[in-house]
């Protein structure tokens, strides 16, 4: 593999965190929604919303801690 850089190991380290992350973050999403039944309708979308777009800010500083491990 001449010229082909390999990725570093905090890219194997940081998409296995984003996997295993990403998949307990909705899976608890779920758990607490599930809370929300019989509340009023806008409540429960309020809640889907939110915590639809939260989990975007932790993986922005997991890509940008991937990022650092980039050789050269």
């Amino acid at each position: 593999m001449s010229g082909a850089e390999r990725p570093s190991v905090r890219s194997y380290v940081g998409m296995l965190i984003l996997i295993v992350g990403l998949t307990l973050y909705a899976f608890a999403a779920a758990a607490l929604g599930d809370l929300l039944i019989g509340w009023p309708i806008l409540v429960q979308t309020l809640y889907y919303l939110v915590a639809g777009i939260v989990w975007i800010f932790p993986v922005k500083y997991l890509f940008g801690w991937i990022g650092k491990g980039k050789r050269g």
